[in-house]
């Protein structure tokens, strides 16, 4: 209870670590750590938060999402914040806009996704916008992986290149009995260039036009149960 009182703080503490993909020169960024606390972001969910309908943010998220309090907002926004202070990240000016974080809860299973469910996606073309993953259970309900299109060598999708996403899509419907249910290892159309395990208050950073998917296993069974599911907190902001 003391902890929970004590809300939402960045731990002082925090490990920084990157992964560099030479291909494309861009880094991911792994924080370990993040919060000092996690039994306020769990108290939210099991708690307060009512999980909108799944599709209602206007996303292909396989679940059901709701909106972060304004204290973890401050905490994420303190972390990018001494980031860009520091140098690990640089965009422009380094002005951070901080759009949204969406506590996201799994609750498909494989059998149950589309097709653009079944292929890496992006969140936008915006060079300058970023994405962030905070993991919030163990490393068995599935982590993040980057992977690049392999008939036409794209990692980052940007203006000039968007148009092979149609592409892409085609492609995994054509593919689609090797393309069943969530994407997890490279395939004849996408090979996994990075894997970021899950790890408890571990959050992941890389830009949103980097074609990325949420590895996520298909002989699990997702439900609404919060602590039998994949359970995160999505965050997307943008940095000019």
């Amino acid at each position: 209870m003391r902890q929970t009182m004590e809300g939402y703080q960045l731990n002082k503490d925090y490990k920084v670590s990157s992964v560099f993909i030479t291909e494309i020169n861009e880094t991911v960024i792994i924080i370990d750590d993040f919060l000092k606390y996690l039994e306020p972001v769990y108290h939210f969910a099991a708690n307060t938060a009512y999980f909108q309908p799944l599709g209602s943010d206007g996303t292909l998220y396989p679940g059901k999402r709701d909106e972060m309090p304004a204290p973890y907002y401050r905490a994420f926004e303190q972390l990018i914040s001494e980031l860009l202070e520091h140098g690990t990240i640089t965009s422009g000016k380094n002005n951070l806009y901080l759009h949204r974080c969406k506590l996201s809860l799994v609750t498909q299973n494989a059998n149950e996704l589309n097709t653009l469910q079944r292929m890496p996606h992006i969140d936008s073309t915006d060079d300058k916008t970023f994405a962030a993953v905070h993991y919030l259970s163990p490393k068995e309900w599935g982590g993040t992986g980057i992977y690049k299109y392999l008939p036409d060598n794209i990692i980052k999708v940007t203006a000039d290149n968007q148009n092979s996403v149609h592409q892409m899509i085609a492609d995994t419907e054509k593919h689609s009995a090797t393309h069943q249910g969530y994407l997890n290892e490279t395939t004849e159309l996408f090979e996994k260039v990075i894997n970021i395990e899950a790890k408890v208050n571990r959050l992941v950073i890389y830009k949103s036009n980097l074609l990325h998917s949420a590895a996520l296993f298909n002989t699990k069974k997702y439900s609404n149960d919060i602590n039998n599911s994949r359970l995160s907190v999505s965050s997307f902001f943008r940095i000019e």
